[in-house]
């Protein structure tokens, strides 16, 4: 059963085309079809240039470029664009921007910059995966679609208020009882025993070692399954176009 439409052994990588200037495109497809290239990734990095402005779609270049992919014979696998929100998403909203132990909010500037337990990011990837499933579900050149991943990569964890509620949620999933929590942390040690979820936080800079941080870690992870399902969202043209989903870092 072969995994795609394409026959043969996929060949190829990601392309980026939105860092070149167009003039070049036309050549880089070329040397892609003679080089025996079956399958290019695009729209990793892409949020910026598809969604300019909030609600304010740009598909026009991403439409040439696999429209020149398809002429040539090289099929898509198309990203949900969502690895760097933009710029005028941070602005708008800096609450999505990770924070550190410190208690410092890191200013915007690289890829993947964002807090995966932020309902404002989760919000937008849902709504930027929507558009670009509806318009591009049925491109003859779209092979497969390459799910956003990567989410404990540069962020690992973060340390914001909105984090901290997902962490002492996952804790009282975890524990059942803040008594549980108690005697597996041994918190009398040094005075720090809880009588409630509600007054434990991430492990921020503090005095000592708190006894948050062994737990910290997983449960900063498992804010990351969400973000994974939210792009595409089950429901939308992307999941109903019958192409397969990659995640090259889940998969």
């Amino acid at each position: 059963m072969r995994l795609t439409r394409v026959p043969g052994l996929l060949f190829g990588g990601d392309y980026n085309p939105e860092q070149w200037p167009e003039e070049v495109w036309a050549e880089d497809v070329r040397l892609m079809a003679e080089a025996g290239v079956t399958m290019a990734t695009v729209a990793v990095f892409s949020w910026s240039r598809l969604e300019p402005a909030q609600g304010v779609y740009d598909f026009g270049w991403l439409d040439r470029v696999l429209d020149l992919l398809h002429e040539h014979g090289v099929s898509a696998d198309l990203a949900t664009a969502t690895a760097t929100p933009p710029p005028w998403l941070v602005r708008a909203h800096p609450e999505v921007m990770p924070v550190d132990a410190h208690g410092v909010r890191l200013e915007f500037g690289s890829r993947q910059g964002y807090c995966p337990s932020s309902p404002i990011f989760r919000e937008h990837t849902v709504r930027l995966a929507t558009a670009i499933a509806t318009r591009y579900a049925e491109h003859p050149a779209l092979a497969m679609w390459h799910v956003g991943n990567e989410y404990a990569d540069h962020t690992l964890e973060c340390f914001c208020p909105e984090s901290a509620r997902h962490f002492r949620a996952w804790l009282q999933a975890r524990y059942g009882t803040v008594g549980a929590l108690n005697a597996a942390w041994g918190t009398s040690c040094w005075g720090q025993h809880y009588t409630g979820f509600e007054q434990i936080e991430p492990p921020r800079k503090a005095p000592g070692p708190p006894s948050t941080r062994p737990n910290f870690s997983t449960g900063a992870a498992s804010a990351a399954t969400p973000c994974w399902s939210c792009s595409p969202p089950s429901g939308t043209r992307c999941a109903r176009s019958r192409r397969p989903f990659r995640s090259p870092r889940t998969s």
